[in-house]
């Protein structure tokens, strides 16, 4: 069986008022850069790697000549010859030259299309800086590009969220994701919430964008993601499909089938040498609760395990899970109430 890559880059010019992501500002950047360069030397794995996504934090942070090291490393696992390559980067970062280090999927945090909303959430960029930056991967030869997109932001309306939208649309981007903001505690945006649209408009925005955005021909394949017919994030489908993944840096995450752990969060550890942690060896019950709150994410739904018949039943007696085929998936009910689902089977 082939694997998946995650590699962590926690660093960011800025950090964003609602991120409690593992990032951080700073322009320390050689320390990291070698303990994980160690790391990424020092793993074995044999089989085939068919996806890499280089998240962060924010990757083209780093100086260009760190992040060419980090992708000439990548090379030396056994990559499959159609591998997807994936880098994370913001409109106000430079654009190295990724395409002649193998990259061939950009994903870009746009967020939202005005700059007063941009400045409310603590982004330093502006759209003009996301036109620029969409234009010159494409010039660049990378044309299988994400945008990410945020609704239910303080003083965001639907006429906000519908343009941010067609805009995006307008530069044909192959892959939209769209998140509803959910502050988290320890965020400056934790104390913004009396200025957040209230539920009713956030789910009015998030069914705007499954109407504007499967109209415009692309498919909602997962609860977030929309794609281009055969641009679908291999990367996250194959964590949505429990394949297996290794993690690097910095509190990155790992499956190997079996057995989940991470790294450790801790930078002073990490940059000591990271240990596993938080080893979970999974039991069946464990597995099979996986693939009913990891795989209902996917629109096209699954093929559920037995013991869960009951309380399959009850969901979709109340409208949330629709049974066809043999598989099971979210209604549309269902899509706006999926924690609700997902704890079913935790």
């Amino acid at each position: 069986m082939s694997y998946g890559l995650y590699i962590h880059i926690p660093f960011c010019v800025s950090k964003c008022s609602y991120c409690d992501f593992l990032s951080f500002e700073s322009t320390d950047y050689e320390p990291y850069v070698q303990a994980l360069l160690t790391e990424l030397k020092s793993a074995h794995i044999t089989n085939k790697v068919d996806t890499v996504y280089i998240g962060g934090g924010t990757p083209t942070a780093l100086p260009s000549p760190f992040l060419y090291e980090i992708l000439q490393e990548v090379h030396n696992f056994n990559l499959t010859p159609d591998a997807e390559i994936t880098v994370e980067t913001n409109p106000n970062s430079q654009l190295p030259d990724l395409k002649s280090y193998g990259v061939n999927r950009l994903s870009i945090g746009l967020q939202a299309w005005q700059d007063d909303l941009l400045g409310r959430i603590k982004r330093t960029h502006t759209a003009h800086d996301f036109t620029k930056t969409i234009q010159t991967a494409k010039a660049a030869g990378i044309h299988n590009i994400n945008v990410d997109l945020m609704f239910g932001l303080p003083g965001q309306t639907m006429a906000h969220w519908k343009e941010s939208i067609t805009q995006v649309l307008a530069l044909n981007p192959t892959h939209i994701s769209t998140y509803s903001l959910t502050p988290a505690e320890n965020t400056p945006m934790w104390d913004e919430q009396d200025n957040l649209p209230d539920e009713s408009t956030d789910r009015a925005m998030y069914h705007k964008a499954i109407n504007l955005l499967t109209s415009a021909g692309y498919q909602h394949y997962e609860l977030s993601n929309f794609a281009k017919p055969g641009y679908r994030s291999r990367h996250n489908v194959n964590c949505w499909r429990r394949k297996p993944y290794i993690g690097f840096g910095l509190g990155a995450h790992s499956f190997d089938g079996t057995t989940r752990w991470n790294n450790s969060t801790n930078i002073t550890q990490y940059l000591s040498g990271s240990k596993k942690e938080n080893i979970q060896i999974l039991t069946s019950q464990d597995a099979a609760a996986e693939i009913m709150f990891l795989g209902l994410r996917m629109t096209e739904g699954i093929s559920p395990p037995p013991q869960f018949k009951p309380s399959i039943d009850k969901l979709i007696d109340k409208g949330l899970l629709t049974y066809n085929d043999e598989k099971i998936a979210l209604t549309p009910q269902g899509l706006d109430l999926a924690n609700q689902v997902f704890t079913e089977f935790i």
